[in-house]
């Protein structure tokens, strides 16, 4: 199933059981002028590299089970820092003012991204648990050029949560939901619901 657009993009901290933040604010990035607009999102590492096993002269079986290190790449134009520093952990030193050093730890969080496919269906990607990360910043010097803003590049590292919905339970680093219901509920489950923070 191939995806279009990158609509909009919410993100939750989870606490230390790993479940939503009910203190936090749930932020959503969707084109909202000084709040941030989704760019591009890349999902890697859904499939475990397989591994044969040889017996008796043939390939007899292939260790198949499981993902592999489930990661994904996101670029953002204009995340607010106040967004980005709780994201990725920075220290509130002074009004204005975080530093990054040894004690710097990003949170866990939860991600939810949204498109649709070719007949406008909308469709979404949650990833259940993890953190996100920023290597570094940069800067550069104006042009005569016309000013093109260029989107920050930040990588949520994904680690596996146990979900619940109906009488099912799994542990799950990504789920995946089509059609607006679907969307809607995939959102509750994994990032609670707004009114609670």
């Amino acid at each position: 199933m191939e995806t279009y657009g990158f609509s909009k993009m919410s993100v939750r901290k989870l606490d230390e059981k790993k479940q939503p933040d009910t203190t936090a604010e749930i932020y959503e990035i969707k084109g909202v002028p000084k709040e941030g607009a989704t760019s591009s999102f890349d999902l890697t590492g859904l499939s475990k590299e397989p591994v044969k096993v040889f017996g008796s002269n043939i390939e007899y079986f292939i260790v198949r089970k499981g993902v592999g290190s489930v990661a994904a790449n996101f670029g953002i134009l204009d995340l607010p820092s106040k967004v980005e520093d709780k994201l990725l952990g920075y220290l509130a030193m002074d009004e204005g003012i975080v530093g990054m050093g040894e004690n710097t730890e990003p949170p866990f969080a939860a991600a939810v991204v949204e498109a649709e496919d070719l007949y406008g269906t909308p469709i979404a990607f949650a990833l259940t648990c993890g953190s996100f990360t920023k290597d570094g910043h940069s800067l550069a010097t104006t042009t005569d050029e016309d000013f093109k803003p260029e989107p920050g590049e930040y990588v949520f590292s994904a680690i596996s949560r146990s979900i619940t919905m109906g009488e099912k339970t799994e542990n799950l680093h990504v789920l995946r939901a089509v059609g607006k219901e679907a969307v809607d509920k995939l959102k509750t489950v994994v990032l609670g619901t707004a009114g609670e923070a």
